[in-house]
């Protein structure tokens, strides 16, 4: 139990690293013509199914707070919408970049332990467990956009038609790399810890 207390840990400390490097890299946000596609949903599933519901608030949390830094363009590459959403309504950003991904995080973990307590953590759960991650991210992120942001100015830019090009484009793309990377890894990364509390 020590051990495997001790590889959570490693493992968190690894994942918050690599979501730091991810925000000041390409890789973390792709941008698009409306909202960014986001590669962070990767490390936050494999901490949900990982690491458990600490792991998935705290890595959401994190998700959340990179996201938020956009409104200042602190990060790799400036993203378009972000500051004119908190010119709009600072605390309708600030829940539409925190709620939706702690939201998230949490259901990909509870999903996932709930398999756990059935005995099941092979791929197929570990992949369906982690496809909720983009899923549950993209779909809170464009409701809670829609219903914070459709009386201010934003809402002339046509937000039907970034809400329909979010669902397309970047949630998809969001889901299948979740679904393969974060499925093949967290499964091995699980197989791992289930040898160390036998030893």
């Amino acid at each position: 139990m020590k051990k495997t207390n001790t590889f959570k840990l490693t493992l968190m400390a690894l994942f918050t690293a690599i979501m730091l490097i991810m925000n000041f890299t390409p890789f973390g946000y792709i941008p698009t013509p409306f909202f960014s596609i986001t590669l962070m949903t990767i490390p936050v599933a494999l901490g949900a199914v990982c690491i458990g519901i600490s792991g998935g608030l705290y890595l959401s949390f994190l998700f959340g707070l990179t996201s938020f830094l956009m409104c200042f363009n602190i990060g790799y590459l400036p993203d378009r919408t972000a500051p004119l959403m908190f010119d709009a309504t600072p605390v309708g950003t600030i829940i539409t970049c925190f709620v939706p991904r702690l939201i998230a995080g949490l259901v990909t973990a509870l999903v996932f332990w709930l398999f756990k307590r059935k005995g099941k953590t092979g791929i197929v759960p570990t992949a369906f467990s982690c496809a909720l991650m983009p899923i549950l991210n993209t779909t809170l992120f464009l409701t809670s956009y829609y219903i914070l942001f459709k009386n201010t100015p934003l809402a002339m830019k046509g937000i039907k038609a970034l809400i329909t090009a979010a669902f397309t484009i970047n949630g998809l793309a969001e889901l299948i790399l979740t679904l393969l990377v974060a499925g093949a890894v967290g499964r091995t990364l699980n197989k791992y810890m289930e040898r160390l509390s036998v030893k």
